[in-house]
């Protein structure tokens, strides 16, 4: 770099002397020598700037940008806005011929939405990811699917049960909510981001890949009326990261419902729920 920088100057020299030439200020042979100029110099080179290579990213920090939005992977009957989903479209429902009669298909597949709804907005949620702790707000989002009877005579000790033990399954599982237990998925796996925290998702679904089988509506006998039995299969999957494969999985989480709605307004009156932590896959 410096001896060109020489070069372009004195170049720049050489031109400078034979414009002066061809306009009189000094003659090419005689006359008044010209004084002598003095040389060029160049400044010494500034060292080139170095930066230190950037700090290699860790693919366990955050789940992978194909996780982004709400609940990637759902049907494609279902539709999506402000970050809420209707499931009702790709709900598909089986009504008992009691049901039918007492409270007719359109108010059984109403209920039937109504449940759907509940378990992939509440029960699968971000509240689902490992924590050491729980708060009675936590889980406000439930309160507000309940009867006013669950909601203030039944619901309230369940609450206080998870607060007090947040590390007891029969807790977790009593507040109807996918409570994983923590830090990791086991077998090997880890979540994304660090222990019991969420940082690993931000901007990122918790769960993916949402499916259930058909819904079972039947009257529910006994109690007030309408109350119906909703009863179906769902499952869904957590991004996890599997360090020694070093890919991105999911982890399967399947979930046995049976609800008790009360209408007309198809609010939770209880439920029978139960899960089982299914096998891992790769992302797709």
């Amino acid at each position: 770099m410096r001896s060109r920088g020489v070069a372009l100057l004195s170049g720049s020299v050489v031109l400078v002397a034979l414009v002066a030439i061809a306009i009189g200020l000094v003659s090419p042979s005689g006359g008044e020598p010209a004084a002598p100029r003095p040389s060029p110099t160049t400044g010494s080179s500034p060292a080139a700037e170095t930066t230190a290579p950037a700090a290699p990213v860790d693919p366990a920090a955050l789940a992978p940008a194909s996780v982004a939005g709400t609940w990637p992977g759902r049907p494609a009957a279902t539709t999506e806005a402000g970050g809420v989903v209707d499931w009702c479209p790709a709900v598909q429902v089986s009504v008992s011929p009691s049901a039918a009669r007492e409270i007719g298909d359109e108010a059984a597949r109403a209920a039937a939405c109504r449940a759907v709804a509940f378990t992939f907005d509440v029960r699968y949620s971000r509240l689902s990811l490992p924590r050491q702790s729980y708060a009675r707000e936590d889980f406000a989002a439930v309160e507000a699917q309940l009867t006013d009877a669950s909601r203030t005579t039944t619901y309230p000790a369940r609450i206080d049960a998870v607060v007090a033990s947040p590390g007891s399954s029969a807790a977790r599982e009593g507040t109807g909510v996918v409570l994983l237990d923590g830090p990791g998925p086991g077998g090997g796996r880890q979540y994304f981001g660090s222990p019991w925290s969420d940082a690993g998702y931000a901007d990122r679904a918790v769960w993916i890949d949402p499916s259930w089988s058909v819904v079972q509506v039947d009257l529910e006998r006994g109690g007030p009326r309408p109350r119906v039995n909703v009863s179906f299969d769902a499952s869904a999957g957590v991004p996890v990261w599997n360090p020694r494969a070093v890919r991105a999985e999911k982890l399967t989480v399947s979930t046995s419902a049976t609800y008790v709605l009360d209408g007309p307004d198809w609010r939770i009156n209880g439920w029978n729920l139960s899960m089982d932590l299914g096998g891992f896959a790769p992302l797709p």
